[in-house]
């Protein structure tokens, strides 16, 4: 495995003037630093990569304009105040869709989203547990008004959803919904789900005998059922083609935002065997998942 530290320079003999990238970590952490080394590994251009942190492009922005893409890891990152008139791609990762929809608005901006397809999200769930209904809570807009009504009706499901405002208390909607729902789907959302709000939540959950469903699989460490969610691994990957695309086709025209387009799962057989459960197999579940058109 690669050892990412400040520097990491990266050209190879066989093309004189490679394509520079330049990646800007938020912080150095393992989940970075692991996206990173699958980055370098699956990218099919002759790159010259130059890692660094946030805080160093601070002291010295001359990188950024020496570089034909930016790839950029965590929301902090991703808020550096790039200029208006940079005419290269720049691709950002870790963050949520929440994050990209308040914060992301520029030009050749393009986001790998840490969220799965909602369409995954009920796909999983369905598997799982075979449930009748689901409820959500959201602070951007309704997503039971996405054109999602053919999905839920092969999978016959209801989705329920409250919407979040600032001021409120996510423990007394999650109670709300756990009344009239046979399951609690976390989505991406801090204001939400956070250190303060979580351990009340599951364990509010728990006390009504109804499992949660994350997105995060420190969750289900914390005692949600389980969890959906994409690896520093899978983030590489995804990462690596669009970078792949953007390079070598003139004429690709990439979207402002990606969901995750690989996935794992995790479940905590410990909560499974409280609530009465009995669950598939992962790997059947994922491989279930991943054949198309599977509802329809």
């Amino acid at each position: 495995m690669l050892l990412v530290m400040g520097f990491l320079f990266i050209t190879p003999n066989a093309l004189a003037n490679p394509k520079t990238v330049l990646i800007i970590k938020s912080n150095d952490n393992s989940f970075f630093n692991t996206t990173i080394n699958q980055i370098l590994l699956k990218t099919k251009e002759q790159i010259n990569y130059k890692i660094t942190t946030l805080d160093s492009i601070y002291q010295d922005n001359t990188l950024i304009s020496q570089s034909q893409a930016i790839i950029t890891l965590g929301i902090t990152a991703a808020n550096y105040p790039f200029k208006d008139n940079l005419n290269i791609p720049v691709i950002h990762s870790y963050i949520t869709e929440l994050q990209d929809i308040k914060h992301l608005k520029q030009k050749n901006h393009h986001s790998v989203l840490l969220d799965q397809p909602l369409q995954r999200y009920l796909e999983f769930i369905k598997y799982l547990l075979d449930p009748k209904s689901i409820g959500i809570i959201s602070n951007t807009k309704d997503i039971t008004k996405k054109n999602i009504s053919e999905i839920l009706i092969s999978l016959d499901l209801k989705l329920e959803q409250r919407i979040f405002k600032t001021g409120d208390n996510p423990l007394n909607l999650v109670r709300d919904l756990l009344q009239s729902n046979d399951v609690l789907l976390s989505l991406p959302n801090p204001e939400v789900y956070n250190r303060q709000s979580l351990k009340g939540i599951l364990l509010s959950s728990y006390r009504q005998n109804k499992p949660v469903i994350s997105y995060s699989p420190a969750h289900v460490k914390s005692g949600a059922l389980a969890s959906i969610f994409s690896s520093p691994k899978n983030i590489g990957n995804q990462i690596a083609g669009l970078l792949n695309r953007i390079l070598t086709d003139k004429f690709f025209k990439p979207e402002k935002y990606y969901y995750a387009s690989e996935f794992d799962i995790n479940i905590n057989h410990r909560v499974a065997k409280s609530l009465g459960l009995t669950l598939a197999r992962k790997e059947k579940i994922i491989d279930l998942l991943k054949k198309p058109d599977q509802f329809r």
